[in-house]
């Protein structure tokens, strides 16, 4: 049974809640695992974000990476993965659109012999508490079906939730093959997780869709649909192996 876990939150613009939600997370973590670290990866974030991570950390064990240029959440996620020390290590979104709470189903089906659990928003059993935006629905749904044409992974529904779960030898493998720093960066990770031949299994969650959100509606879908070609052209060329 899995009783020891790191954790990333990678951190753009976060200083209004980063200091309760890393309170939230701790707290949680504290109560269902034997030994836990939380890493928070601030990606060059204008506001407080960096002075409210070092003021929780006063206050709790946090392991803090200060990265002094944005970079991308992808970035921040693979340095945070690089630095995870123990065997499961997870990544969940600053603001907990997806509740920590949500954690157990995840770690039970890592313990059901799968080497990563990702939440999924397009398999059954999903819960909305707050729907997401008409434009940001759009973009979710002509990304997915984008993706599924130039990576060909049909079988997977949903690359994009801010919340998974994997073996650290797996972790270790995929990001340090990872080379997209920005939005589309999920979409590669679990691109070479199929080709690696790892197990993946999709858990439907439950949504809160925070308001606000640092998703650019023109210039980020234009990016993440050129990353989904460029990874596709890594991939034939052998850049990968």
């Amino acid at each position: 049974m899995i009783s020891k876990i790191s954790v990333i939150v990678p951190c753009f613009n976060e200083g209004q809640t980063i200091q309760q939600n890393i309170t939230k997370i701790h707290t949680y973590l504290q109560s269902h695992f034997e030994a836990f670290e939380i890493i928070a990866v601030n990606d060059g974030s204008k506001d407080n974000t960096i002075s409210e991570l070092q003021k929780t950390q006063s206050q709790l064990p946090l392991i803090i990476v200060n990265n002094a240029i944005n970079e991308g959440k992808g970035k921040a996620v693979k340095d945070g993965f690089l630095k995870a020390q123990y065997d499961i290590a997870m990544f969940v979104d600053a603001d907990l659109g997806i509740p920590i709470e949500e954690l157990e189903k995840f770690i039970q089906a890592i313990n059901d012999g799968y080497d990563i659990a990702i939440a999924s928003r397009f398999v059954p059993g999903l819960k909305i508490k707050e729907p997401v935006s008409w434009h940001r629905k759009i973009m979710e749904r002509v990304f997915r079906i984008l993706r599924k044409i130039i990576l060909g992974n049909w079988k997977i529904e949903d690359t994009q939730c801010g919340f998974k779960v994997f073996r650290r030898e797996a972790a270790q493998k995929i990001f340090k093959r990872a080379t997209v720093n920005r939005f589309a960066f999920d979409a590669e990770v679990i691109f070479l997780a199929k080709i690696a031949g790892y197990k993946i299994k999709e858990l439907p969650i439950t949504l809160q869709n925070p308001k606000s959100s640092h998703v650019r509606i023109i210039l980020d879908p234009i990016n993440m649909i050129i990353s989904l070609i460029q990874i596709r052209l890594k991939h034939l060329k052998g850049l990968y192996k």
